[in-house]
């Protein structure tokens, strides 16, 4: 639990820091007539909204799908007057899923929730004047929650041991800019799975498929 709020800070600072950070001029100046893309360092936030596909959990609970968020902040690094980078930092989070069953003639129901810490880095390319995709890694430090209930009665409320630490994601998004507002949607799948296995529990192989329509500002681009 130290090292994840470890990451956080330093994550923190970072984006502290680029706060910072002043335009030099020396910025890639804009030759093909794009509608104020990343031509200086920028920064804005986002939020999305959209499901979430845990695949191989129909095995465990009662539905493989559910509805996820994000809330992020992000920064721009312009390459050429068509390419950017961008580094993203904030929280994502599931509603969670659950199941119910019978134990000793006796309902038994059990839930489990999720979120994560998130720092991603995006290659943006702009294929149209407004039009871009972007492609990247994006790494999670996640938080579970898992509630059991016996007869309505709660006996577990916490973290599972059974948790992984770590969540490495591949990214894919398309979206549309005008001036200082974006829209897009990004589609992301987690490589490294939900759990780990240990000496009590065996491997649950379970990975998350993310979609997230999402609506952004950009600080600092003109208004059009």
């Amino acid at each position: 639990m130290q090292s994840k709020f470890t990451a956080i800070v330093l994550a923190m600072l970072l984006a502290v820091s680029a706060f910072a950070v002043e335009d030099t001029g020396n910025a890639p100046a804009q030759s093909k007539g794009w509608d104020d893309t990343f031509t200086k360092f920028s920064m804005g936030v986002m939020l999305g909204i959209g499901p979430s596909y845990l695949k191989g959990a129909g095995e465990y609970y009662d539905a493989e799908k559910t509805t996820g968020i994000s809330i992020m902040f992000e920064m721009a690094y312009p390459i050429t007057d068509n390419m950017a980078l961008r580094a993203e930092l904030g929280f994502d989070g599931i509603f969670g899923i659950g199941s119910k069953y019978q134990y000793v003639h006796r309902e038994v129901k059990d839930s489990v929730s999720s979120s994560s810490f998130e720092i991603a880095l995006f290659w943006n390319m702009f294929l149209s004047e407004n039009f871009f995709v972007n492609l990247g890694p994006a790494i999670r430090f996640p938080w579970f929650k898992e509630i059991v209930e016996i007869e309505d009665e709660k006996i577990f409320s916490g973290e599972p041991e059974y948790g992984n630490d770590l969540w490495l994601d591949a990214v894919l998004g398309v979206g549309f800019k005008i001036g200082c507002i974006e829209f897009g949607f990004r589609g992301g799948y987690e490589l490294l799975g939900f759990y780990k296995e240990t000496k009590k529990y065996r491997k649950v192989d379970i990975h998350e498929l993310r979609f997230r329509f999402y609506f952004m500002y950009w600080f600092g681009q003109k208004r059009s």
